[in-house]
């Protein structure tokens, strides 16, 4: 069975992007374009990976629901991969290694986008055998 990954972003040509890069390696994938629909999308289909955006409708979404998933039982097992460009368009500067115990995330990469750097996120959590 393919493992399902959940891409929550605001940005239609980052949803694009991400549908391309899921699509060619072999994932099936939901889209959700604010944190309300991905929560709606996790009530109804099992998620294996999520690649979650920052700043959406607000910029700490991201955040939030990553914190919120992460104190939620039937959610917190979920790896959580964020993309984003929160690191160029703030003062703040984010990093799983640096901020770990901050960030509720396994990942943190930067946009713009790099494919290979999707992937070998995706299948750190996600080894080859399961997909």
């Amino acid at each position: 069975m393919k493992k399902k990954i959940l891409i929550v972003d605001d940005d239609i040509d980052v949803q694009q992007q991400m549908k391309v890069i899921l699509d060619e390696n072999g994932y099936d994938f939901l889209v959700a374009e604010n944190v309300k629909e991905a929560a709606e999308h996790l009530e109804k289909e099992q998620v294996d990976l999520i690649l979650l955006d920052v700043m959406m409708e607000k910029d700490s979404d991201g955040f939030n629901f990553a914190q919120k998933l992460k104190s939620t039982e039937k959610y917190k097992g979920i790896p959580i991969v964020m993309v984003t460009s929160v690191n160029q368009r703030t003062p703040f500067k984010f990093g799983t290694e640096r901020d770990g115990d901050f960030l509720p995330v396994e990942k943190f990469i930067e946009k713009p986008i790099d494919p290979e750097a999707i992937i070998k996120a995706i299948h750190q959590y996600l080894p080859a055998a399961s997909r």
